[in-house]
């Protein structure tokens, strides 16, 4: 959560009073007139949306809505990077050779792990609170569930990230198959 409010903090400094102007106008069916004239800068904005439910570090569509609208392309790249690596910045990640590994490791696992993805998920170190949280707010979708796991494993990793590492908890759990198509897919995006 620090790490989306810092994002939003980063966001909401970069706005211009134009492009403040612009997002109140998109909130006008969200947030009350009364409450928008009070809103001085994008991070007041910002609280007000997440006190709403509109906006989450788990719920980025609506933010992302708002920035396209604006035109802010830089900002839509901040909020990318936050969805898939947990951070605003890039300092923390893999090299850019890495990323795409692990884009394509989550991808098969994704497609492939099925039921035991909780016990994959204790052995890749995600707590049992998050993995309530992630299934309270994915439900009936057990590949996004899975998903978000990867994803909260990556923040935690940071740069230390590797697909290979992936593989090894997947035979550690005796998901061979699963770790051998991941296997298999790395090498034939590698050639």
């Amino acid at each position: 959560m620090g790490e989306f409010l810092g994002l939003l903090y980063q966001i909401s400094g970069s706005l211009d009073s134009e492009n403040l102007k612009n997002l109140k106008f998109l909130c006008g069916e969200d947030i009350r007139k009364k409450e928008l004239e009070k809103i001085s800068s994008g991070t007041d904005l910002f609280k007000n949306l997440m006190e709403k439910g509109k906006i989450s570090v788990d719920n980025t569509r609506f933010l992302r809505f708002l920035l396209t609208n604006i035109k802010r392309e830089d900002l839509l790249e901040k909020l990318e990077n936050f969805e898939k690596y947990g951070s605003g910045e890039r300092d923390d990640l893999p090299d850019a050779k890495e990323i795409e590994r692990l884009e394509t490791a989550f991808e098969v696992i994704c497609d492939n792990l099925g039921k035991p993805w909780k016990m994959f998920a204790r052995k890749i170190g995600v707590s049992d609170a998050r993995l309530d949280q992630i299934q309270d707010r994915h439900p009936r979708d057990m590949r996004e569930q899975i998903r978000q796991v990867l994803k909260a494993w990556q923040k935690v990793q940071g740069k230390d990230a590797k697909a290979a590492d992936l593989i090894k908890k997947l035979r550690d759990c005796g998901l061979n198959l699963v770790a051998d198509n991941v296997d298999k897919q790395l090498r034939t995006t590698q050639n």
